[in-house]
């Protein structure tokens, strides 16, 4: 890095270049009696002959043979301008006059210098021939069609099943909870065979093989599981804890009591639940975390309780803040602003609210604050 790399000279004609230049150099190098005996032989229009070749031939055969070097490159070596001068080095005449190509005056196109007379007569009687007038293309006139008037589409009238009271547009793809035969088939399907008087949980309701009416329409009709369970005279599972479990008896209650009020005993707490609305605990969030290992999940499973989804904690906190937003708005009544004299007219949109939403400013009490040609205005 940041090195010189020092010039060589090349043996034939002595120029200094470094090596990677000079390995590309030496080969193609005029000086080269090898090169000269080729170029020579290239350049020439017959073998033996001392007339060259043009510089269009020239660039026809380097274009075909890559050995060759081009014409700027040829230029170079030999210290020519021209192509005659390139010529004049190695020994050889220009060729022809009549072979060379010249630009025609009236078109601009190279023709060999023979046929320049008979081009330029007949590029001079083309110019004179009278050009036809472009006609411009005709316009595309576009037509549209006046939009058809669409007739509005009746709106159906909803349907309210008179067992459940679910609203449906089509009642008949209703699978009713509380029809005779469903009612009948969920008062025999819905008691655990394992503890009497408890109803089965959610997950072995879905393991069942054959479903009469699905989760969603059991969770649209009745608001919890536990809602359900009184429904049919049952009461909701209680978990069997983990046998060797380090959780004391009242951290085990207080996560069965928050996974029955926060999830209808479907799943346990998460852990920010927890910590949020745990109440005489002995240990805390983090404790109870610590004993396995920060992994909440094992504190669940050893309380026999299920870890659940992140989607399903995200809709229950969902639930929960809508439920506390509608409480709050109740609860809420209208103040009125300290800064309403009492006359003011009040809008029927907002009782007790000021017109004008520009609060009242820091009044001046230095008269040398307000600046000559200002009015000192007060702002309601």
């Amino acid at each position: 890095m940041n090195r010189i790399e020092p010039l060589r000279p090349c043996p034939h004609c002595g120029s200094e270049m470094r090596a990677g230049s000079l390995k590309r150099h030496a080969p193609i190098c005029v000086k080269n009696p090898a090169a000269y005996a080729r170029y020579c032989e290239v350049l020439a229009s017959a073998p033996g002959s001392k007339t060259g070749i043009t510089c269009g031939r020239y660039v026809e055969l380097s274009t075909a043979d890559k050995t060759l070097p081009t014409v700027i490159t040829l230029r170079r070596l030999a210290g020519a301008v021209t192509w005659d001068a390139v010529l004049t080095v190695f020994g050889l005449e220009p060729p022809p006059q009549e072979q060379k190509h010249s630009q025609c005056p009236h078109c601009g196109k190279f023709v060999g210098g023979a046929n320049m007379a008979a081009h330029a007569q007949e590029c001079q009687q083309r110019s004179a021939e009278p050009k036809p007038k472009l006609q411009p293309a005709p316009q595309k006139i576009y037509t549209f069609k006046p939009k058809a008037e669409r007739k509005p589409r009746p709106k159906p009238t909803p349907q309210i099943c008179p067992a459940c009271g679910v609203q449906r547009l089509d009642m008949s793809k209703h699978v009713c909870p509380e029809s005779p035969a469903i009612v009948a088939w969920l008062a025999q399907v819905l008691p655990d065979p394992e503890q009497r008087g408890c109803i089965i949980t959610c997950a072995a309701y879905k393991a069942l093989p054959e479903r009469r009416v699905s989760m969603a329409v059991l969770s649209a009709t009745y608001d919890s599981w536990r809602d359900l369970a009184a429904r049919y005279g049952l009461k909701t599972r209680t978990a069997t804890p983990i046998a060797n479990s380090k959780l004391d008896a009242a951290s085990v209650a207080e996560l069965h009591r928050l996974a029955q009020e926060l999830h209808a005993g479907e799943f346990g707490p998460s852990l920010s639940e927890y910590q949020m609305y745990a109440t005489n605990v002995t240990y805390k969030a983090a404790g109870l975390a610590g004993m396995y290992g920060q992994r909440w999940a094992s504190v669940l499973e050893a309380a026999g309780l299920r870890n659940g989804t992140r989607s399903e904690y995200t809709r229950a906190a969902h639930v929960r803040r809508k439920a506390h937003e509608a409480a709050r708005a109740a609860q809420r009544t209208p103040v009125a602003s300290k800064y309403e004299r009492g006359d003011e007219g009040i809008p029927g949109g907002g009782a007790g609210l000021p017109i004008s939403s520009v609060q009242k400013p820091v009044p001046i009490v230095r008269p040398d604050e307000v600046y000559k040609g200002y009015v000192r205005t007060m702002i309601r």
